[in-house]
């Protein structure tokens, strides 16, 4: 027995006399010392291990004025479509940032520096869009005046009539003209009004009696909003026939299958912003379970 035993160790002359697997183990890791080491030394004598102050000022340098986005800002630029009009619906939001009030407040903050603007949609009065300035702006291309009277008012969802014919912009014309000539100033700024709701600039607001109003709008938000409604009465409707009033998400609802030009996620998003639903994840994925009827 013996004698086999030192045969099974005599098969590896190298590690049975001071050890044998120790030696060996403690061998390998001190060529990796030593392998390591000399990588280390490569390195500074290449000068890639040591500390280049003028490289890091150059750096600071360059980045210095630039204005990283902001949680509110990234998740805006993350949940705008593919397709103009780029619109987000403001509760999508908080589904995307942590806390909804913070993500309020730095709407308003970002409308009222401009970079954004609030647009009221035809379908529900909880569904405010946000626009990108910049995008709103293109929109606008050739209305420099008309773009300035609204992005005064970035954070605001509508202007009076009195406030739009006060501003000038309507009949510019036709501001400096004497009192005789008030009823051609009107036709003019009827017409300015009638030509601004025909570009899709302008929406008038029926839901308030005795004030002339218009909701600010832009090119291709009915269709915007067309689409959001079709798509949430779909998924709804899903929902309402399911059997356990919920739905996996995480495969392709057959009700949004056709003529979905929003996607999936959005009208997933659009329900659990609203409260009409509430995303549940599972092992087996993320279900849309219902929080409330829904009429047919």
């Amino acid at each position: 027995m013996a004698e086999a035993f030192r045969g099974l160790s005599s098969s590896s002359e190298s590690e049975d006399e001071d050890g044998g697997f120790l030696r060996t183990y403690a061998d390998e890791r001190a060529s990796k010392r030593r392998r390591m080491a000399a990588a280390v030394e490569a390195a500074q004598e290449s000068g890639g291990g040591e500390y280049d102050a003028a490289a890091a000022a150059a750096a600071d340098a360059a980045f210095e004025g630039v204005e990283l986005p902001s949680d509110v800002e990234a998740a805006l630029a993350v949940l705008r479509p593919r397709l103009p009009p780029r619109l987000v619906l403001a509760h999508h939001l908080p589904g995307v940032v942590e806390r909804r009030g913070d993500c309020e407040r730095e709407l308003r903050d970002l409308a009222a520096r401009r970079k954004v603007k609030y647009l009221q949609l035809p379908t529900a009065g909880s569904d405010v869009a946000v626009v990108d300035a910049g995008e709103y702006a293109a929109a606008l291309a050739g209305r420099p005046a008309f773009l300035e009277f609204a992005m005064a008012r970035a954070g605001r969802l509508y202007a009076t009539e009195a406030e739009l014919r006060e501003s000038g912009i309507l009949a510019p014309g036709e501001a400096a003209a004497p009192p005789a000539a008030g009823r051609r100033r009107e036709d003019a700024e009827r017409a300015a009004l009638d030509e601004l709701r025909a570009a899709g600039l302008l929406r008038p607001r029926r839901d308030a009696p005795g004030v002339a109003a218009w909701w600010f709008a832009m090119p291709r938000c009915g269709a915007f909003a067309a689409a959001t409604l079709a798509g949430r009465r779909k998924l709804q409707l899903a929902l309402k026939r399911s059997k356990y009033k919920e739905l996996n998400v995480d495969k392709p609802v057959a009700a949004l299958k056709k003529a979905c030009p929003l996607g999936q996620e959005f009208h997933v998003r659009d329900l659990v912003g609203r409260g009409d639903a509430e995303l549940v994840r599972r092992p087996a994925g993320r279900f849309l379970r219902s929080r409330r009827g829904f009429d047919d």
